[in-house]
């Protein structure tokens, strides 16, 4: 709508420009006609066209729509009164009022007009009139002229028209797009959508909660520093001038996205610095946040439906093991037990070596049961991974004199749950082996979460063991088993040892949407 009014605004300046000269060539030759006074209206209307083309305050329009008409009203006076071609100029003039001033100006603005005409008929003299070949003449260029004007806001309207209907088309792939395609990536579909909308080089959807654009290290940026300048408090749309990654300064547009009281980011996109957010163009963009918000409030449904039948089935799983697999080694535990008590002295010397390995690999066996749904149930128990690590170490170094630090830097809402297990799983396998083999004091856990990885490191300052002997005992303490499991969510494993300088083992996971190098 605003290049539109523009456009028009164009036109209607042209027009008046082509009234004027018209007027001045015509009027000069007329009886009586005022050189002086037509060389000073002219000056004026020169000053006052090229101060036409610069942006002004409202109430500087104001004042020279009344300087406006204030030189229309004296040549209507002094060239036919109401009957003057002179009222085609202050009709023009009061066109353009109507594009840039409120309703009530424009009628103090008229009132004013009309109250000065009917005082100044009866003072001022009618004295430059034309011959009425001048007037048919000057009509004819006038007819000529506005039609040419029409042509030229036709043309405008259609152009204005071409812009509107790419913006709603690229709208309705957006919107065939969201219903089409529930697992899309919303950030990288509306970030398109509306760069292209708005012919804008860089857009960034930044989302406070459900963070499924991580990864993009350019939209993390902008999203830390929103949160720094407290944009999940605005409630409408803001202008800013933002540092980008490379510290250059630019001007954005900041639409804050809020469903229900409840704030879930901010859309911002770049615009150049002079330019301004109109009306149609907030609308536009509020239609576009409402749109954002609920297909995030369905991602988020989806999400904890998905969540709630995993942790569903984990109970399930760790309650049937517990009813079935672990039930059952106690009843071949105590079978164990009947039969030993049941064989002869001179049996029981020969077979004493086998039963207890048989013995042992049962204990073991209902053990790991037990640890398996002890994970499961204590994992579903807990909201966050650090919570559940922190309780899985105090379990396993319960009754020992290990000291742990543990220690959790960053974020990591909405990871997938197999990324999160194999973590979890890693961190168990690693305190095992220090509470086991190791000999250690002190054992350090970390966690690192950045917006490309986590990286995952436990240490102690145990025993270690030799370059030599790595194949074997990495066999032995579970180390293939750590490694195929970050493996599997696309991470790399380290493990560094050495003779009484302990071990230390780091992984390194890909956050989801990044992709790992090396």
């Amino acid at each position: 709508m605003g290049w539109l009014l523009k456009e028009f605004r164009l036109a209607v300046y042209f027009l008046q420009w082509v009234l004027l000269l018209a007027f001045c060539f015509f009027y000069m030759d007329a009886p009586d006609s005022s050189y002086h006074s037509f060389a000073v209206f002219l000056v004026i209307a020169v000053a006052y066209v090229i101060i036409l083309c610069y942006a002004l305050p409202r109430k500087r329009w104001f004042l020279l729509g009344l300087v406006d008409m204030g030189m229309a009203l004296f040549f209507i006076m002094e060239t036919g009164k109401w009957s003057s071609p002179f009222m085609l100029y202050a009709y023009t003039t009061l066109l353009w009022l109507l594009m840039v001033l409120r309703l009530e100006q424009v009628l103090l603005i008229v009132i004013l007009f009309l109250l000065s005409a009917s005082l100044l008929q009866e003072w001022l003299p009618l004295t430059m009139v034309p011959t009425d070949m001048d007037f048919t003449t000057l009509r004819l260029i006038l007819d000529i002229m506005m039609w040419a004007i029409m042509a030229l806001c036709m043309f405008a309207l259609l152009r204005s028209m071409k812009r509107a209907y790419a913006k709603s088309y690229h709208l309705f792939l957006f919107l065939q797009k969201v219903v089409s395609s529930p697992a899309m990536n919303l950030c990288a579909a509306t970030e398109q959508m509306v760069r292209r909308v708005f012919h804008s080089e860089q857009a960034y959807l930044c989302l406070y909660q459900d963070r499924e654009g991580e990864g993009d290290w350019k939209r993390e940026y902008f999203l830390n520093t929103l949160l720094e300048m407290g944009a999940d408090e605005w409630s409408h749309l803001t202008i800013q001038l933002l540092d980008d990654y490379s510290g250059r300064k630019d001007t954005y547009v900041c639409m804050p996205l809020s469903l229900e009281g409840e704030a879930w980011g901010c859309l911002i996109f770049s615009i150049p610095a002079k330019r301004s957010i109109h009306r149609g163009e907030r609308l536009l963009l509020r239609f576009i946040s409402l749109i954002v918000c609920q297909q995030g409030r369905q991602h988020r449904i989806k999400y904890e439906l998905a969540k709630s039948l995993h942790e569903e089935m984990r109970r399930n799983l760790a309650q049937d093991m517990h009813d079935g697999l672990a039930q059952q080694l106690f009843f071949l535990s105590a079978q164990m037990y009947q039969l030993k008590r049941s064989l002869p002295d001179e049996v029981k010397v020969s077979v004493a070596e086998r039963l207890e390995q048989i013995e042992e690999r049962i204990k073991w066996c209902h053990g790991e049961v037990r640890h398996t749904i002890t994970h499961l149930r204590e994992f579903r128990e807990s909201e966050q991974l650090h919570e559940a690590i922190e309780q899985l170490l105090k379990r396993m170094t319960n009754g020992t004199d290990l000291q742990v630090r543990f220690t959790s830097k960053g974020r990591m809402l909405e990871e997938e749950l197999h990324v999160l297990n194999a973590i979890y799983r890693m961190i168990e396998e690693a305190t095992a082996n220090a509470v086991k083999h190791a000999r250690a004091h002190v054992l350090s856990v970390s966690v690192e979460a950045s917006t490309v990885q986590v990286k995952v490191r436990v240490r102690d300052d145990g025993i270690g063991f030799v370059s030599e002997e790595k194949g074997r005992e990495e066999n032995r303490y579970g180390v293939v088993g750590m490694r195929e499991r970050i493996a599997q969510v696309g991470g790399t494993f380290h493990i560094r040892s050495k003779p009484n300088e302990g071990t230390e083992i780091l992984a390194i996971i890909p956050r989801k949407g990044v992709e790992m190098y090396g």
